[in-house]
């Protein structure tokens, strides 16, 4: 696994990263209803399944390792922490497998999250089979860095809305807007909070069904203004999610964030995804490559001392 500078002690005579000193801190996280998931692939990440026998049996290896698993033969790099969910973002490597991995996934852990972060190109290249034929509770499409960009004439939210409504195994799959979190957080795409506010409004009036909220890319420059402004996570909150119809707030939502390894909603979103509910309507996503200590440039305080990120 990789987790950046967060962690580079090993368990002993192991190639497993060791970093129980994590826990507590994803338990906070955990505590005030933001769900970790832990990321598998990434655009370097060109790793695969051998056939779907291995996938099932890999399956049950990642829930003793990270989510609920008890398995007392198994080294799990967060110690007691038990993480939400595991998500699928396959940029690489061949497609074969992931589909019985989430599948086998759901039936030995219902509990937990599996989500899913294609490319906004339909069909996903390396992800299409295991978002057809596999269980995925939420898919985080990535509208950048492709010629479907949101905000532009290709953007395809309704192309991905009729495969949620007619397609997904899964009735009440929830679909989330991709967006750059800064100009240089991607080659293309970047909209900023306003621009990407009037995307996820007239989402929302056409598919608002199945749209789950907005992934941001990544979670450190979501979180943060360089130049002491107001964070576009916080902007958007406040100036999108947070408003109903009527132009009153809603209650504070929660936040979800997916902690990658190679990486919020009234009812809190942490349960609400789990519930698949309504409430999820309301939800930004960070994803990340664990928060770098210094991510596209950007010296974030929190980590001046080498620290991970804190909740």
């Amino acid at each position: 696994i990789n987790l950046s500078k967060h962690c580079d002690k090993y368990f002993k005579g192991s190639q497993m990263l060791d970093c129980t000193t994590l826990a507590p801190q994803i338990q906070a996280c955990q505590e005030k209803g933001i769900k970790i998931l832990m990321s598998m692939g990434g655009a370097t990440g060109a790793y695969s399944m051998k056939d779907n026998a291995t996938a099932e049996t890999y399956a049950q290896t990642v829930v003793d390792t990270f989510l609920g698993g008890n398995s007392s033969e198994v080294e799990r790099p967060f110690g007691e922490a038990v993480l939400d969910g595991v998500d699928l973002d396959i940029e690489g490597g061949g497609d074969t497998g992931y589909a019985e991995f989430s599948n086998k996934l759901r039936e030995i852990s219902p509990d937990s999250l599996i989500t899913a972060a294609p490319q906004c190109a339909f069909p996903d290249a390396m992800l299409s089979n295991a978002l057809d034929n596999g269980w995925v509770d939420a898919v985080f499409i990535q509208f950048y860095n492709n010629f479907c960009n949101a905000g532009t004439e290709n953007f395809n939210f309704d192309t991905w809305a009729d495969w949620a409504k007619t397609t997904s195994k899964n009735p009440d799959v929830k679909l989330y807007i991709g967006s750059p979190a800064c100009e240089a957080c991607a080659s293309t795409g970047y909209l900023g909070a306003d621009k990407l506010g009037e995307v996820y409004n007239s989402v929302k009036g056409s598919n608002g069904d199945v749209l789950g909220g907005i992934m941001l890319w990544d979670a450190g420059a979501a979180y943060y203004s360089e130049s002491g402004g107001t964070p576009i996570a916080q902007q958007l909150k406040q100036d999108v999610l947070e408003t109903t119809s009527s132009g009153q707030a809603s209650a504070e939502p929660a936040e979800s964030a997916s902690a990658s390894a190679t990486a919020q909603s009234s009812e809190p979103v942490a349960s609400a995804l789990s519930k698949r509910a309504p409430e999820s309507l309301k939800t930004i996503v960070g994803r990340a490559a664990m928060p770098d200590p210094v991510n596209h440039g950007i010296k974030h305080p929190n980590y001046q001392n080498g620290d991970p990120y804190e909740g």
